[in-house]
């Protein structure tokens, strides 16, 4: 089965309308296995009522719905949560040694890298080119949503 970690700008297009969002619709369809960092539903959710708070960009009921979407995907099984330890953090304090990165990606790469130490193989899907190169850097296979 196939494995694939998503990092926050990637899985928003699961919930919010975007590009990339018919492309992570077909992605879901397929029978595989859907990981985030723990990490990612505090970045999911900051960004989220960014949008409802700051930008105006989301209501308070759809920011409730997507938000509820989000939860009913993980309670449900459909998105398993990888925890952030503390072989999670030391992975990510190296990545952040060998180039700039936000302290979130570096924890969203190492919790990628974990992963797939596990499964053997992960296709880390994401939305930055920056993370995109950083990934396949790492040795990971990254797949860019645009």
């Amino acid at each position: 089965m196939i494995s694939y970690f998503i990092d926050t700008s990637a899985l928003f297009k699961r919930y919010v309308p975007e590009q990339g969002t018919e492309e992570m619709d077909r992605i879901f369809s397929q029978d595989a296995a859907f990981y985030i960092s723990d990490i990612t539903i505090v970045e999911f959710i900051s960004n989220l009522k960014r949008k409802n708070e700051i930008t105006g960009e989301l209501n308070e009921d759809l920011y409730k719905k997507i938000k509820s979407e989000l939860f009913a995907d993980i309670t449900g099984g459909k998105i398993k949560t990888e925890g952030v330890i503390s072989e999670t953090i030391i992975e990510a304090i190296d990545l952040l040694d060998k180039n700039y990165i936000t302290p979130l990606d570096s924890l969203q790469l190492a919790s990628a890298l974990q992963l797939q130490s596990e499964k053997g193989s992960v296709i880390f899907l994401c939305s930055d080119k920056k993370l995109f190169s950083l990934a396949e850097k790492c040795g990971l296979k990254p797949l860019l949503l645009c």
